[in-house]
């Protein structure tokens, strides 16, 4: 899930650097977390991430099993945002 940061007019906010927390729910789960700096300390194996420059995004890994999969971002005084993506089998090992 890719995170931007957006004015009320849909504007990316360059300077934004809010600490966004993700959740995941369903068939999948959050393997990684980053935002793009390259000198920054924090984790990579988190449900958190600070944005940098307005951006940042979570890793998702599917479960083996078919159905969907729920990814939330939060962040104190935005908007909470979510997305579902349906998984299927395939098949292919």
């Amino acid at each position: 899930m890719f995170i931007r940061i957006l004015d009320d007019s849909g504007i990316l906010v360059p300077d934004a650097d809010n600490l966004v927390r993700f959740e995941v729910t369903g068939q999948g789960r959050l393997v990684g977390v980053d935002n793009g700096l390259q000198t920054s300390h924090e984790p990579f194996i988190s449900d958190q991430r600070t944005a940098f420059h307005g951006l940042c995004l979570a890793v998702i890994k599917s479960s083996e099993k078919a159905g969907r999969i729920v990814i939330t971002a939060r962040s104190d005084g935005l908007k909470e945002s979510s997305i579902e993506i349906r998984t299927q089998k395939t098949g292919i090992l």
